[in-house]
């Protein structure tokens, strides 16, 4: 991949990975005190009466160059980052926080109670985004925390998992419960809260060579079911989304899978017997695979997160097309496009569908000659935010000509208000939409 002289590009790759960014509390239900989080002196970014009215832009195509911090930077650790209105939510392995994006003061924030422990893996396996559900009727951030169970006596101390439930509007802390970690699991194992819908929440824990995925019902807070073996990667549509094999056996290969989020039944199998698996999201109920077949050729494809298949509409010559296009990502802009890019033969390409019929609306392909190739950055309503080596770019999402050569940063997150950018030390900065 080229190196681009533009200093806010992020490959999507790590973009989704970043902000999609880097013994206490006994075992069962304890959420009958509901202690507070730690609200901070910055109070709420929203609006309030008498602040001027907050410019809305839908899309937006041009950000200040003011950045306000979020989180992150030099020694600082991995966060992920959520946006949400004018508030972004962060996680990471010891705090979860609120911070606004229009100003930049932090709102509130929420550490374990437990005594932390170590969530370490191995790096393979990206970090989910803050996941939040609506529970009796309020808006609630959930957050999974490795810690440690003190021993007693002759019990030694004990790594354990803290399921925690904030409010997302206060940072009150609703609930807090604590899950015994499955047999072979110990401290220091990768620990991620994979995603959640209001009734389950999805934890993962291990790396590739071990991994165990469990299913916890947020009205008994306890484990409803596990799946040893198997590395959950999002949750979609009442579906988990992963990758099979990873039960430290080198017989029976990878596979993709997913599984019912409700009661942890296998939904359906994609593939099997396979190298190795690189799964994405893309929204709209689509996810991409790489397939890493046994003696064969490694493919692409977009797959439906409900079935397991390609999607209706995407038909045979399409999933062809797309199935040679190397290191395929996609993303959905939430309106009505899915905006692709990859690498065909030895030329980058970047193209457009329609999210309903998957017809082809444009292609910009290196081997054309006569436009530079953007690396994408994010999607949202009708434009497609990037970068060339001429700098920040947005395109029409639809036609893919140039919307906006000037939009002064390329974000990785993007809604109404802000876009949010990543620099080089790891900083998640948000600039404000101006046009």
């Amino acid at each position: 991949m080229r190196e681009s002289r533009n200093p806010f590009w992020v490959p999507v790759g790590l973009a989704l990975a970043l902000l999609t960014a880097c013994a206490g509390g006994g075992a069962g239900k304890d959420g009958g005190d509901k202690p507070s989080g730690t609200p901070t002196a910055g109070g709420s970014s929203a609006a309030r009466p008498s602040d001027p009215p907050v410019p809305v832009y839908d899309p937006p195509v041009k950000f200040d160059a003011a950045a306000r911090d979020i989180v992150g930077g030099t020694g600082q650790g991995a966060w992920t980052v959520r946006l949400d209105g004018t508030t972004a939510y962060a996680v990471s392995d010891g705090e979860v926080r609120a911070v606004g994006v229009l100003d930049g003061k932090p709102l509130w924030s929420v550490k374990p109670q437990g005594r932390p422990g170590r969530s370490d893996g191995d790096g393979s396996l990206p970090t989910p985004r803050p996941s939040i559900v609506q529970l009796d009727g309020r808006r609630v951030l959930l957050a999974a925390f490795a810690v440690v169970r003190p021993g007693s006596g002759t019990a030694p101390e004990r790594a354990v998992v803290e399921l925690t439930a904030v409010a997302a509007d206060s940072g009150e802390r609703l609930w807090t419960t604590t899950l015994d970690r499955p047999e072979g699991q110990r401290d220091g194992d990768s620990l991620a809260l994979v995603g959640a819908e209001p009734a389950t929440a999805v934890v993962r824990m291990g790396d590739d060579s071990d991994a165990v995925t469990l299913g916890i019902d947020l009205a008994t807070r306890e484990t409803a079911w596990t799946a040893k073996g198997f590395i959950a990667e999002f949750v979609d549509r009442g579906t988990v989304v992963g990758r099979s094999g990873a039960n430290g056996e080198a017989a029976g290969g990878r596979g993709i899978e997913g599984y019912r989020l409700s009661d942890g039944t296998k939904a359906w199998t994609y593939a099997s017997g396979l190298v190795e698996a690189t799964l994405r999201p893309v929204g709209g109920g689509l996810f991409t695979a790489r397939k890493d077949p046994v003696g064969g050729e490694e493919t692409e494809a977009v797959v439906a997160s409900s079935t397991g298949r390609p999607p209706a509409g995407l038909d045979t010559d399409e999933q062809r097309e797309l199935s040679t296009v190397s290191g395929l990502t996609c993303l959905y802009d939430e309106r009505a496009t899915i905006v692709c890019s990859g690498t065909k033969g030895l030329d980058r390409r970047v193209f457009a569908l329609d999210a309903r019929t998957f017809e082809q609306l444009w292609t910009i392909d290196e081997s054309g000659g006569d436009r530079l190739v953007p690396e994408i950055s994010t999607a949202w309503h009708g434009a497609v935010y990037g970068g060339t080596d001429n700098g920040p770019v947005v395109l029409d999402a639809r036609t893919g000509k140039d919307k906006s050569t000037a939009p002064g940063v390329t974000p990785v997150q993007v809604n109404q208000y802000v876009g949010l950018s990543l620099t080089s030390p790891g900083t998640i900065e948000a600039h404000r939409a101006t046009g």
